[in-house]
């Protein structure tokens, strides 16, 4: 046992008052006056035997109870009980690195990597170590296996080698340190420690996600060391693309909405928008810092089919551009089903199929055929073309293909059965039945409000006397409902064009062949727009390629890269998260303690560094005193002896055997 204030083990040298207080013999306190012995001078009186101690327990109580007292003020403690975790006293460090597109700001990298090396060395050969960088997601560079028996030089050197840099990707801090508190906690199966210590070198810009953080409980064993990294220069400009404008046609400018954002701690407002390599085409503006303003650019000039919008005025270039691909027919995939067999001669349906449906300026139809419909077929045709006959089965599945958004165009033959169409579009009261009686059928109750008809609604190009109907199905049982539209009949009386809202596509069902056998639509001139009208309202037109960031694709910078697509080459233009724009820094030494998360102060620990030998033992003497406070425990005790002293010296047995000795009476007991 070690006391951290022995001298107060002089204390102890009071218990000579009570033994003193014991031996001292009292007279006795009451007299009797008595007549006889009134003119009798008093002799001193005369010990018989030698003078000795009595009431031994309460002399004992009371010497232990100030030798108790006086242990309990020098503060004792046992050198040789371990405090929880001492066996185990080293650290197990993961030293996590942001490396996400905001890290590309100048100087940014270099200063985290600086700071990853000193962290490296403040850490003992003994500690357990662990490297990871992140970005949207955690990739560990060395676990603590592969660190566990190096030294500091070692470790130093094996960080040299990583050879890592920043790369072009957003940041999901919250899951990053999620995923390695859970590391720090799993090593303790196999080795329990008693410090778990999370580096994170970050610049901790508001733009990175902390949706785990906030949402779940942070483990209390593991503590938080966060290390801001910030740059020299002040400010930054952010360019992203907010909308593509609507477009008819290829010819039409190629205009675009961006927004320009302006960091909180930029002075200066003033920016500027153009085409990369185009300085006419620039758009001063000026952007309050902390705000962001949508602007529309000026239209694509030509000779920029790579298309680059860069915004200038700052000092941090890494997200000022945005890569625009230009406009490109969309591919559109098309299948012909046919279940009695697959004919390309003159007059079948895929013939005047593969002639219609060339190439335009806006959509690349690819057309295919089969005989039997599978899942891989579903999966990569965007509308499916079913003349003649099917089977239940394909129409359940073609039903299916419509309710996930795909197009079916349905042309039931004489021989189709009155289930089929039902079948397809779920309505079970339509019935088809050949017509008869006419030597040809006109199309009448043209819907020319309705957009497929549109296109033909000019006085010039409304004629469609020409186009004759040999042969027709009747649909009967056809109501009006939601989601279903005539768009033209036959001759006034049944349907001869219906559309139908099937969940989140739609079916078009021709009650008439297009092949000469049965009409002359294929022959005539309304055939090839009428289909690429149809493909327009459904959704398959003219658009700009979608905008894709880094991290949803496989490239991993932003630009523009070329991709094969059935055999043809598409241009793709790759962008910079947005988020990562937003460079702001938020303090973790505020945010962090206020979802739960415990920090690190260091201030102590780098202050222990300049103490001498004797100095820090005296500290691991008050933390092992403070730790294990048996101080506590032995006023405890004091109290405890207090109170059975008090209780024995107050007991009637031991007043009257007082009494006894003293020669004295004790006073009644009540």
């Amino acid at each position: 046992m070690s006391f951290l204030f022995p001298l107060y083990l002089l204390g102890a040298l009071s218990i000579a008052v009570p033994i003193l207080l014991h031996l001292r013999k009292r007279p006795p306190k009451e007299h009797v006056p008595f007549s006889s012995h009134l003119f009798l001078e008093k002799t001193p009186e005369r010990l018989t035997r030698r003078t000795r101690l009595d009431r031994w327990l309460l002399l004992a109580l009371r010497c232990l109870a100030i030798i108790l007292l006086a242990l309990a003020f020098c503060r004792p403690f046992f050198r040789s009980l371990s405090m929880p975790g001492e066996e185990d006293a080293h650290a197990r460090v993961m030293i996590l690195i942001d490396r996400s597109a905001s890290m590309q700001r100048e100087g940014l990298w270099e200063e985290a990597i600086e700071a990853a090396k000193k962290e490296i060395e403040r850490f003992e050969g003994s500690d357990d170590l662990a490297l990871a960088f992140f970005d949207e997601s955690l990739e560990v560079a060395a676990n603590f296996a592969l660190w566990g028996g190096m030294g500091k030089n070692a470790r130093t050197a094996a960080f040299d080698e990583l050879s890592a840099k920043a790369g072009w990707l957003g940041s999901d801090l919250g899951a990053a340190m999620v995923e390695s508190a859970e590391l720090l906690l799993a090593e303790d199966a196999t080795k329990p420690v008693s410090r778990r210590e999370l580096i994170v070198i970050s610049d901790f810009q508001e733009g990175a996600s902390r949706d785990l953080l906030q949402s779940g409980a942070w483990p209390e064993e593991v503590s938080v060391h966060p290390i801001p990294i910030t740059t020299k220069a002040s400010g930054n400009l952010s360019l992203n693309l907010a909308a593509t404008p609507a477009r008819a046609n290829v010819e039409e400018e190629e205009v675009y909405r961006v927004r320009i954002r302006n960091a909180a701690d930029s002075d200066s407002a003033a920016a500027t928008m153009r085409w990369k390599g185009f300085p006419d085409t620039s758009v001063a503006t000026t952007v309050a810092p902390g705000t962001s303003r949508i602007l529309t650019s000026a239209p694509r000039p030509p000779g920029a089919a790579r298309g680059v919008l860069e915004v200038s005025g700052d000092a941090h270039p890494f997200d000022n551009e945005i890569f625009v691909s230009p406009v490109q027919a969309r591919p559109l995939r098309v299948l012909l089903l046919s279940e009695g067999g697959i004919s390309d001669e003159a007059g079948s349906p895929l013939f005047y199929l593969r002639r219609a449906l060339q190439p335009t300026p806006t959509l690349e139809p690819i057309v295919s055929a089969t005989e039997s419909l599978t899942d891989a077929l579903i999966a990569e045709s965007e509308v499916i073309i079913v003349p003649g006959t099917w089977s239940p089965a394909t129409a359940a599945r073609l039903q299916s293909f419509a309710r996930e958004g795909g197009l079916v165009i349905a042309i039931p033959s004489s021989e189709s059965g009155p289930e089929d169409l039902a079948k397809l579009t779920g309505e079970v009261n339509w019935t088809l039945s050949e017509a008869e009686g006419k030597d040809y059928a006109l199309l009448a109750d043209l819907d020319f409000d309705h957009p497929v008809l549109q296109p033909f609604a000019r006085a010039r190009i409304r004629d469609f006397t020409k186009v004759r109907f040999w042969k027709h199905r009747l649909l009967t049982g056809a109501t009006p409902a939601p989601g279903t539209k005539v768009i033209a009949t036959f001759d006034g009386e049944s349907p001869a064009l219906i559309e139908q809202t099937i969940g989140k596509g739609a079916a078009f069902i021709f009650l008439s062949g297009w092949e000469p056998a049965e009409s002359q639509l294929a022959l005539s001139s309304k055939f090839v727009p009428l289909l690429f009208a149809i493909f327009e309202h459904t959704g398959f037109s003219i658009r700009s390629v979608a905008t894709l960031y880094v991290g949803e694709t496989e490239y991993e910078k932003p630009g523009f890269y070329e991709t094969p697509e059935d055999e043809r080459s598409r241009l793709k233009a790759v962008n910079l998260a947005p988020g990562e724009g937003i460079t702001e820094a938020f303090d973790p030494a505020a945010v962090f303690p206020e979802w739960g998360i415990p920090l690190i102060d260091l201030s102590g620990e780098l202050a222990n560094e300049q103490l001498t030998e004797t100095q820090l033992a005296r500290l691991e003497s008050v933390e092992k005193e403070d730790n294990q406070k048996l101080w506590k425990w032995i006023i405890l005790i004091v109290l405890i002896l207090l109170i059975i002293e008090s209780w024995i010296a107050g007991s009637p047995q031991t007043r009257r055997r007082a009494a006894k000795q003293d020669g004295t009476s004790p006073a009644p007991v009540t």
